[in-house]
């Protein structure tokens, strides 16, 4: 599967966890990104599948953090802000 820029997912190896890191949804907020509709498409079937199946979800900064709980119903509890 094709990596995606804004979306890193990786096994902790101290842990096992797998880790999900997002830095923005802009694909989503804003009107006029460069992505086309099937982009969009897969990045949010990608990213949604994801969010289900990550242990841990990072998120840069809050307002990342609150577009991926409103986006996509993720209880903030599950979702860290990188400091």
């Amino acid at each position: 599967m094709k990596h995606f820029e804004n979306l890193r997912r990786h096994v902790d190896p101290e842990t096992g966890k797998t880790v999900l890191e997002v830095d923005d949804l802009e694909f989503l907020k804003n009107p006029k990104h460069h992505y086309s509709w099937f982009q969009r498409h897969i990045r949010h079937h990608w990213l949604k599948w994801a969010l289900k199946y990550s242990d841990i979800i990072v998120a840069a900064d809050k307002e990342t953090a609150f577009d991926i709980h409103r986006f996509y119903f993720i209880p903030s509890d599950r979702i860290t802000v990188r400091p």
